[in-house]
């Protein structure tokens, strides 16, 4: 039986003639698609789908359509795989779980770091927040008081000046250093006192050497610290010889300094009202030492004094400031117009000519109102260093006479005053 027999006998089971068989051949050219090669143990690519479509009639089918319908597969073998990506790991982990290997086409280019995730940001422990919380909450109450205070200050000064203080003041002033003035307050202050009164000596000066000479032991506090505080001086003055009280300047910080000075240059009557607090009755003497050179401190002192006391020593130096100190006590609402000025010349050595001829030219120039010379007198430097009183001495010294006389004369003008003053009322 050959080809044309088989085909008839098919053809004729199924009621059929094979003249009715028609070959059709295909417009489209069908290429192989070879294999694409797979990597070797690289993960299984998914499936691609191939949908067939047969037709079960053919002569159903337009003879412009196939009767085999085959999706594009080549154009989606040409179109580049995407790898998957991978998460890098480090390589301590990879070989601790011993990773499989990995084709070198899928590893990262060692430029790319192995970590992809930003670093978490890293908290400070516990405690280190407290602090600095506390840090903050402290420093923001500091701020408050400071605005505070600077908001009393400023309602004080807009009230004027104080009335004036019952006590006695007197101001000791040089605008030379190294003319022994604090020596010469330290003396005036144990010998100063009035029956039923207190003497009180004020330390203005930021050297802080008063307490020294008074027999007083160094502390923290003093006029800076308190006056920021807004506290009275009363309960903090410190016993010294022959019962004098003082108030020291105290070791200040620079915040504290920088604040001291600030409210002298904002209220010119800052120290007015430190005084008028202290509730001073009229048989107290207040003695006040002064930085030299022309500063804020002197300018709070001279604003409450009643008698200024200028030191100076019999040499040219001293007698050239005598000029800068005139014009500096003259001037408009330098001090009160019923206060006293007074020399005194300090250290003198009547041994040396020149220092005698000094001395004539300063009586000159300075004429009744130089009031006492004080001669230089080793005595007061060795009681400083053995912290003994000079001025108790069984045997005073002569420069402790001189200071003894000159507390005596100061205590005449108190008196006058205060009669003077019990006639104007």
């Amino acid at each position: 039986m050959n080809r044309t027999d088989d085909i008839s006998s098919l053809f004729s089971r199924f009621g059929a003639s094979a003249g009715s068989y028609h070959e059709f051949e295909s417009q489209i050219d069908y290429k192989e698609n070879p294999p694409a090669p797979e990597p070797e143990k690289a993960p299984a690519s998914p499936e691609i789908a191939v949908t067939t479509e047969v037709v079960a009639d053919s002569a159903e089918a337009p003879p412009s359509e196939p009767l085999v319908s085959i999706e594009p597969v080549a154009s989606m073998l040409e179109q580049p795989v995407s790898e998957p990506e991978l998460n890098p790991v480090p390589v301590a982990e990879a070989e601790q779980h011993q990773a499989p290997s990995v084709d070198a086409h899928l590893v990262p280019p060692p430029s790319q770091p192995l970590i992809t995730q930003p670093p978490l940001a890293v908290l400070p422990a516990a405690p280190n927040r407290l602090r600095n919380l506390l840090a903050e909450v402290v420093q923001a109450r500091e701020v408050e008081a400071q605005a505070l205070a600077e908001e009393a200050l400023h309602q004080e000064a807009a009230r004027g000046r104080p009335a004036k203080c019952k006590a006695h003041v007197v101001v000791v002033v040089s605008l030379k250093g190294g003319v022994g003035k604090t020596t010469l307050a330290a003396g005036l202050a144990s010998r100063l006192r009035l029956e039923g009164g207190r003497t009180l000596a004020i330390d203005l000066d930021p050297q802080n050497a008063l307490h020294y000479y008074l027999g007083v032991e160094q502390g923290e506090s003093g006029i800076g610290s308190l006056s920021g505080a807004g506290q009275a001086w009363n309960d903090r003055l410190q016993p010294g010889f022959d019962g004098a009280l003082l108030m020291p300047y105290g070791v200040l910080g620079d915040d504290e300094h920088h604040a001291l000075m600030h409210a002298m240059h904002e209220d010119r009557h800052w120290l007015a009202r430190q005084l008028d607090r202290m509730d001073l009755s009229a048989n107290d003497v207040v003695l006040i030492d002064t930085p030299s050179g022309s500063t804020a401190s002197l300018a709070q002192a001279l604003d409450v004094a009643d008698e200024v006391i200028v030191v100076t020593t019999a040499d040219a130096a001293s007698f050239n400031t005598l000029d800068s100190i005139d014009r500096l006590l003259e001037a408009p609402h330098a001090r009160a117009a019923s206060s006293h000025c007074s020399y005194v010349v300090n250290q003198f050595d009547a041994s040396r000519e020149f220092s005698r001829d000094m001395l004539e030219v300063l009586k000159r120039r300075l004429g009744q109102q130089l009031i006492a010379v004080v001669p230089l007198d080793n005595t007061l430097g060795e009681a400083l260093a053995y912290g003994r009183n000079p001025m108790s001495a069984a045997e005073p010294s002569p420069a402790c006479e001189d200071v003894l006389l000159l507390a005596e004369q100061l205590k005449a003008r108190f008196k006058a005053s205060r009669a003077q003053g019990v006639e104007a009322q």
